[in-house]
């Protein structure tokens, strides 16, 4: 061991040791949480992906029953008005198809 009376460079063996010791086990701590943050970032960027694909499918099936929905109400409404209109049904024989007299 070498002593040197210069308080500025006054070096003792392994003096340092327990502080190495505390920042390298900081940085494995460090690490750690790192890869732990990483997998749970996966985790929650897998279940937004879901969440979005679920709700992609439910907006689907609910524009669907609308569009339906919709339809019928004006199907239905239409065929009411053809048969309550004050309109006679024209005749079969209007609905050939003859040649126009001139």
């Amino acid at each position: 061991m070498i002593i040197d009376l210069d308080p500025q460079h006054m070096y003792v063996p392994d003096s340092n040791f327990g502080l190495q010791q505390s920042c390298s086990n900081l940085a494995l701590q460090i690490c750690k949480l790192a890869a732990r943050l990483t997998r749970q970032e996966c985790k929650l960027e897998t279940s937004l992906q879901h969440v979005n694909a679920s709700f992609e499918v439910n907006t689907l099936q609910i524009c669907h029953k609308l569009f339906t929905a919709k339809y019928s109400r004006n199907r239905v409404r239409t065929q009411l008005r053809i048969r309550n209109s004050d309109l006679p049904l024209p005749k079969p024989d209007a609905l050939t198809n003859r040649p126009a007299r001139l």
